[in-house]
C-alpha cells in the first residue's frame, strides 16, 4: 500500500474518531441557543419573522390531508427506486401537513414500504452493487452475517446509525434467510428516533424560534454522536 493511501486511511480514522465529539459539541451549542430563545428580548425581535411562518402555516393547512397522504406514500415508493429525495424532506413534509403523532405513523408506513421494496428486490434479484457499496463500512459489515440468517440486532443498529445507506443494507438483507416481518419491524424500530425527530421538526417548522423546533435537532445530533461512538468501537 502506498504512503498516500495510508495517509488517507489515517485521516479518515481521525475524522471518524472525533466526529462524535463534534456532534456532542453542536448539540451543546443548540442547547444554549434554545435557552437564549426563551429571553423576552429575543422573542420580541423575532415576532415579525414569525408572522411570515404563520401565513405559511395557514397556506399548508388548506391542503387536503388524504391527497397529501397518498402523495407522500408515492414519494416514499418512488425513492425506493430513485433515491433523489432525502429522507429528511419526506419526514418534514409529513410533519408540516399532519399533527406530529399522525406524521410519525405516516412516515413509519412510508419507510416500511421503502425498505420492503428494497428487501424484496434483493430477495428476487440478489444484492447486486449493494455489497460493493457496503464494503466501505467493513467494520460493521462483518457482523451482518449476509451469508446466513442475517444478524437481526445488527440490522436495528444499522438503521440507528445515520450515515449507513438504507437501500444497500435493505437489499443485502434480502439475500439472507431473515424473515420478512422481523426485518421490517426491526428496520422501523432502529430508524424510529430519527423518524420521530424529523416529524416533530416538520410539525414545529412554523415556529422555528421555539425550543420545540430546536430540541429535535439536538436529539438528532446526540443520536449521531452515540451511533458514531458505537461505529468506532466496532472498528477497533
Amino acid at each position: 500500500m502506498r504512503i498516500e493511501d495510508l495517509k488517507k486511511i489515517d485521516k479518515k480514522r481521525f475524522a471518524m474518531k472525533h466526529s462524535a465529539t463534534v456532534c456532542f459539541l453542536m448539540a451543546l451549542f443548540l442547547i444554549l441557543v434554545t435557552y437564549a430563545l426563551t429571553f423576552p428580548a429575543v422573542q420580541k425581535s423575532l415576532n415579525e419573522i414569525e408572522q411570515w411562518f404563520v401565513s405559511l402555516e395557514y397556506f399548508i393547512a388548506g391542503f387536503n390531508e388524504l391527497i397529501a397522504f397518498f402523495i407522500i406514500i408515492i414519494l416514499f415508493i418512488f425513492k425506493s427506486f430513485l433515491p433523489v429525495i432525502p429522507f429528511s424532506v419526506l419526514f418534514i413534509s409529513s410533519g408540516m401537513v399532519f399533527p406530529a403523532p399522525v406524521a410519525v405513523l405516516v412516515n413509519a408506513l412510508g419507510f416500511a414500504l421503502l425498505v420492503s421494496v428494497k428487501f424484496l428486490w434483493g430477495r428476487k434479484f440478489g444484492g447486486g452493487k449493494a455489497f460493493k457499496i457496503l464494503k466501505k463500512y467493513e467494520p460493521v459489515v462483518k457482523f451482518m452475517d449476509f451469508n446466513g440468517s442475517g444478524n437481526k440486532w445488527m440490522l436495528a443498529l444499522l438503521r440507528f446509525i445515520p450515515f449507513m445507506p438504507v437501500g444497500p443494507v435493505s437489499r443485502a438483507y434480502g439475500t439472507t434467510e431473515i424473515k420478512f416481518l422481523p426485518y421490517v419491524g426491526l428496520s422501523v424500530v432502529g430508524f424510529l428516533p430519527r423518524l420521530i425527530a424529523w416529524s416533530v421538526i416538520g410539525f414545529s417548522i412554523f415556529d422555528p424560534f421555539t425550543p420545540g423546533f430546536v430540541v429535535p435537532f439536538i436529539v438528532l445530533l446526540v443520536i449521531s454522536g452515540i451511533s458514531l461512538l458505537i461505529y468506532n468501537s466496532l472498528s477497533e
